[in-house]
């Protein structure tokens, strides 16, 4: 049981860390920059992915041989699995992740007809083709050290989501106690303050979501939050200009 529970594991990391590596060339040729950090977690693996694509190879593998509907399936599954992620984590936050209202098709911002496409053609690629070959690859793994790696990847994921949930929790600014009141100053201050003390993760995150934004409730604050925003870019900014006149 442990075997097969590390087993699986190994995949979802696997295809987390393949997602990302997607996200990174398909971001770095929109951007034309090398755009390495992607993602909620500091390591390099994106869990939506392997999410995703368990839950593919998992109930789609029956239309292995229908092309068509495993294209459409896996559209589906993906959008709903991003529409939701999307939802779930701006509930727990308060924060915007990303929004793709700019583009045709979206649905409330969170996913849109272009990127269903897009976890149609992976899902086709991943239980026709990817699965196998992976799968494969961990079976010739002995059974012992499937076991240790699986245990050891989980501690590291783990203690990864931990931390970054802690960290992004600490940006979860209290708006609840503000709602009934006219007390526009505390909040911008608790905004300011929250962003501020924490503008290295703030920075990290500007470049995994570009289009991290404050939840639309709070609209009267976006001006704040983009000020912040442009103080973590031309902070940026300033080190680079610094490490060229430095050379």
């Amino acid at each position: 049981m442990l075997y097969v529970v590390c087993f699986w594991f190994i995949l979802f990391i696997l295809y987390s860390f393949i997602g990302y590596i997607c996200e990174v060339i398909n971001v770095s040729i929109i951007e034309k920059r090398f755009a390495w950090n992607r993602g909620f977690l500091i390591g390099p693996y994106l869990p939506i992915y392997g999410v995703g694509c368990l839950i593919m190879v998992l109930f789609l593998s029956r239309y292995e041989d229908d092309i068509l509907v495993l294209f459409i399936m896996s559209g589906f599954f993906g959008g709903v699995l991003e529409y939701f992620t999307s939802l779930i984590m701006e509930k727990i936050f308060k924060l915007r992740w990303w929004d793709y209202s700019d583009r045709k098709f979206n649905i409330n911002g969170r996913v849109c007809l272009f990127n269903i496409f897009l976890f149609g053609v992976g899902g086709v690629i991943v239980v026709k083709f990817l699965q196998s070959i992976l799968s494969y690859v961990v079976y010739l793994i002995p059974n012992q050290v499937t076991i240790g790696l699986g245990i050891f990847l989980f501690l590291v994921f783990l203690l990864d989501v931990i931390e970054s949930f802690y960290i992004t929790a600490r940006l979860k600014i209290n708006f609840n106690r503000y709602l009934n009141k006219d007390a526009t100053n505390k909040i911008k201050e608790e905004v300011a303050k929250t962003l501020r003390m924490n503008m290295a993760f703030t920075s990290r995150l500007l470049k995994a979501f570009p289009n991290f934004s404050l939840n639309k409730k709070f609209n009267d604050f976006a001006e704040l939050f983009n000020k912040v925003r442009t103080d973590v870019r031309v902070k940026r900014l300033k080190r680079k200009i610094k490490k060229v006149k430095n050379k």
